[in-house]
């Protein structure tokens, strides 16, 4: 399993490149309002002059870290209008970035072609944030809803409007193409998973490949037969494993068409004879398809899919409350692979194992931050103090002996300490 993240940011910074000087102008912009207490004085009654409401700041980022130069981004988005007053107000800021002869220090200070250049990219780097916000979670699971995400970024990176996006996005499309531009390179856990969330099964799946291939091509027939083989051969695999101990009870399949035949006699006083007819033949091929029902797989996704398209839906849950009873084994299947993470960024920290050493990506860290972050591995990598203390043997003698002159009455006053004892 690939991880979605680090794909991420490989596509992310190929389009990054080529807003190298417009991005460079404004980060320096930034760190040189935020280099002493001085100068972020002076943004701050900028700030209050050009009359800019905000609880926040500017804030520097990690050129390293993609997500950290979009937050940078948004944030300084907020304050242009003082950027461009402390032109004016501070003597010292374009000296900053031009030299006594005119000579170019570094990039910047941004201008409008900058800003509005920053902006539209800020605009189109808020779903990959998001979704890299998403992979990255490590308290529930996500790998049922990556493909979703992917198909929504190939559809962002093909829709491109301006010019500018076009021209930044063609990097962006190829790195996409190298990794997930077919349905081969896609694992195929991706698609299980997305299939066993009851919300999509594979209606949604064919759905998302008919955005990418178009409607009635080969391919997606191909798809959806190879998606469900896989789960048939999962379902082989744990059948076939003797130490789950699984003993699967197989429920009653005429609970969906029972259902169905109660809405349909709810309806019938409102429908007319050709619909009733249509209704009648459904309820046959519903009965005819259950009656040849012999496993999880088949079951689950002959059943009606849920409605709830709401965030705060736990597949767990889900799987935990109707796996048991209505597909046995394709819960210990859905348990599995909704385990998979998609990302490893999640268990990657800055606690760097290599020393307590601030590199220069992480230099624009606060020191506050930066002491926390050194104290909390020194914490972490301590070693183990045993708080029980076992004693030795010749601390066991020197008691024995004590035990036996109190027993027999004698002095114990000049009585020789242990060697670990003696001071």
């Amino acid at each position: 399993m690939r991880c979605v993240a680090h794909i991420l940011n490989l596509i992310v910074n190929d389009g990054l490149g080529l807003l190298n000087k417009c991005i460079q102008s404004i980060r320096n912009a930034v760190r040189y309002a935020r280099s002493s207490p001085q100068r972020l004085g002076m943004f701050k009654k900028c700030v209050e002059k050009v009359k800019i409401e905000s609880k926040g700041l500017v804030i520097m980022d990690v050129p390293t870290r993609w997500n950290s130069t979009f937050l940078m981004l948004q944030a300084a988005l907020k304050f242009r209008k003082a950027f461009d007053r402390l032109i004016d107000d501070d003597g010292h800021y374009l000296g900053y970035f031009i030299g006594e002869k005119q000579e170019q220090l570094r990039e910047g200070p941004p201008f409008d072609d900058d800003w509005g250049k920053a902006e539209v990219f800020a605009n189109f780097l808020r779903p990959f944030y998001e979704v890299t916000l998403k992979v990255c979670c490590s308290n529930t699971p996500t790998i049922h809803t990556v493909f979703g995400d992917l198909v929504k970024i190939q559809g962002l990176l093909k829709e491109t409007g301006s010019s500018l996006l076009s021209s930044i996005s063609i990097p962006m499309q190829a790195k996409y193409d190298k990794y997930w531009g077919s349905l081969d390179k896609v694992n195929e856990y991706i698609l299980a998973a997305m299939v066993l969330d009851p919300r999509h099964k594979l209606e949604k799946l064919e759905d998302y490949l008919e955005l990418i291939h178009g409607d009635g091509d080969k391919k997606i027939e191909a798809a959806i037969t190879s998606v469900k083989a896989f789960l048939y051969d999962l379902q082989n695999v744990y059948m076939n494993d003797a130490s789950m101990s699984l003993q699967t009870s197989q429920p009653s399949v005429g609970g969906s068409v029972t259902t169905f035949v109660v809405e349909v006699m709810k309806t019938s006083s409102s429908m007319t004879q050709v619909e009733r007819k249509l209704a009648e033949k459904e309820q046959q091929r519903r009965a005819k398809k259950a009656g040849s029902i012999n496993n999880d797989v088949d079951r689950y996704l002959l059943d009606s899919i849920e409605g709830d398209e709401n965030s705060d839906f736990d597949i767990l849950n889900w799987w935990r409350v109707n796996g048991v009873c209505k597909y046995p084994l394709l819960a210990y299947i859905a348990r599995d692979i909704l385990a998979i993470p998609v990302s490893t960024i999640a268990s990657e920290s800055c606690f760097s194992t290599s020393g307590r050493v601030i590199d220069p990506f992480r230099s624009s860290l606060s020191p506050k931050m930066v002491e926390a972050l050194i104290c909390t591995q020194n914490w972490l990598r301590s070693t183990h103090v045993a708080l029980h203390h076992e004693p030795t043997i010749e601390e066991m003698e020197f008691c024995e002996e004590i035990e036996k002159e109190l027993a027999n009455g004698q002095s114990v006053e000049n009585t020789r300490l242990p060697p670990r004892t003696r001071k």
